[in-house]
């Protein structure tokens, strides 16, 4: 049993009044309903869901299921046959959650945008973003992290974060960007350093 999770359960059932406090398995888990809204607040949908805590909560994800089968249980609709949600690339986790996250924190900003995009999936016939699934997923990670598919530039990145060669903050940036470095690819490198480099 997680006793952090446990101990935000009250504050997120007096927040989300649809969701109860179940236990399965000797854990207590989130089950109910979660409404989705649009940008005028008015509610487009909803899923029923069960919401329950990882040995690495809070430094990692817990785990989403969507219950009713409102998505298939598809990899191409980011939803395994156990019927948990696939909500990113680890990498991308890891980085969100390295200050620890919150349930509601896990909710209102990982839950809700993957379920909104499950809406928007079924109305367009495409989601409105998503990771690929695989090294493509991983690919399209590092590409928006790095804001360039040049993969010499990664491994200069790299190599200033690993292996000690960092230029200085005011420095210009090695990405030849003519910015200084503390505003270009520095922010960079504290994300990389937060994954690790066997992560990397």
């Amino acid at each position: 049993m997680n006793e952090l999770f446990q101990k935000e359960i009250p504050e997120v059932l007096k927040k989300y009044p649809n969701l109860v406090k179940k236990s399965k398995e000797g854990n207590d888990i989130l089950k109910g309903i979660l409404d989705i809204s649009n940008e005028n607040g008015e509610i487009v949908g909803n899923f029923s869901v069960e919401i329950h805590s990882t040995e690495k909560f809070p430094y990692r994800f817990p785990i989403l299921y969507e219950v009713a089968g409102e998505i298939p249980n598809h990899p191409d609709w980011h939803k395994y046959s156990d019927t948990s949600c696939c909500l990113t690339v680890e990498q991308d986790e890891i980085i969100k959650c390295k200050y620890g996250i919150t349930i509601l924190h896990f909710i209102e900003d990982i839950a809700m945008p993957y379920l909104a995009n499950q809406l928007y999936r079924k109305r367009e016939g495409i989601y409105l973003n998503e990771y690929p699934h695989g090294l493509e997923g991983f690919k399209v990670f590092y590409v928006e992290l790095f804001k360039s598919d040049d993969v010499s530039l990664w491994l200069k990145c790299c190599e200033s974060t690993f292996i000690k060669c960092k230029a200085r903050r005011n420095d210009k940036c090695y990405c030849n960007s003519e910015r200084k470095f503390k505003n270009c690819h520095l922010p960079v490198e504290e994300k990389l350093q937060i994954l690790g480099r066997d992560k990397v």
